[in-house]
């Protein structure tokens, strides 16, 4: 057994079912040693925002050379390309070139992007079905690539990084005593909040936990904030009572807004993306 090859990681928009186990089989088929992982099947149908902030979050911690497959594919069977991002981590993304690629572009970089060859990296007698590229394409191209049956180069033709579709990110600022951003996630489980603002920068402000600071969350274009109040600053959830707001560090050191046992983004309606803001003012 060739301990070597790399890990398989995969999300879709699919649910856990027939379709990601028809991924699965598809990279079993190609070699039997590589090992499979599931990231998420729960990603929000066509959601390739939700789709990019998932992969920020998890890529960091998975050895270099990892091959993640991200399918949420709301453009299956167009001229949208089919593609294998190399990172500049040394970690390859299979996925559509519809804006999954948003925050590793931004972020950790990528170093190169290959349009997959359907000729020679699709699995074969699939040609007449052009709305499982799931399993036709991402599954069996990136199966090939963990388990070394081809180069990144053999992947395909490569294309200018600048080409790459992404979302807007709207960058955060820091004007007197406010601090704006936008909402990079919302974590519909828990209902987590999640800025685009570095915990350093709360460091650079000095606020510190326990200091209280008001909060607007606001979608653009709307009069009324979907969230104001005045906020602590928290270690930890358990800092404030049951079903109060409080502010947090996240897992990915971001400045991030939640309920204490209750679901924030549900409660409010709260959304991720450049439409939604977050303004946090010192007192």
């Amino acid at each position: 057994m060739n301990h070597n090859k790399a890990a398989v990681v995969m999300q879709t928009d699919f649910g856990k079912g027939i379709a990601v186990c028809t991924m699965q089989g598809v990279c079993t088929m190609v070699d039997k040693e590589l090992k499979i992982f599931d990231c998420s099947h729960d990603i929000n149908n066509f959601d390739t925002y939700q789709a990019s902030i998932s992969l920020d979050y998890i890529v960091d911690f998975w050895p270099a050379g990892t091959v993640f497959i991200s399918v949420v594919d709301p453009g299956v069977g167009t001229s949208r390309r089919a593609c294998v991002a190399k990172l500049k981590n040394g970690s390859y993304v299979v996925t559509p070139d519809n804006g999954t690629l948003t925050h590793l572009k931004e972020r950790i970089g990528i170093e190169e992007i290959r349009v997959i060859d359907e000729k020679t990296n699709r699995l074969k007698n699939t040609e007449k079905c052009n709305i499982f590229h799931g399993r036709d394409l991402f599954a069996y191209c990136g199966a090939k690539l963990a388990s070394g049956i081809i180069t990144y180069e053999e992947v395909g033709s490569a294309y200018d990084v600048n080409e790459i579709v992404t979302h807007e990110l709207v960058p955060y600022k820091v004007e007197g005593s406010v601090i704006t951003g936008m909402i990079a996630n919302a974590d519909y489980h828990f209902g987590l909040i999640c800025s685009n603002i570095p915990v350093e920068v709360f460091e650079k402000e000095n606020i510190r936990y326990g200091d209280y600071v008001h909060v607007t969350i606001r979608k653009k274009g709307k009069d009324i904030p979907a969230f104001e109040g005045e906020v602590p600053f928290c270690q930890s959830f358990g800092f404030v009572k049951e079903g109060e707001p409080l502010l947090m560090v996240s897992e990915s050191l971001h400045i991030q807004a939640a309920l204490n046992c209750e679901n924030m983004a549900e409660k409010y309606d709260l959304h991720a993306g450049s439409d939604w803001m977050i303004k946090i003012e010192k007192r």
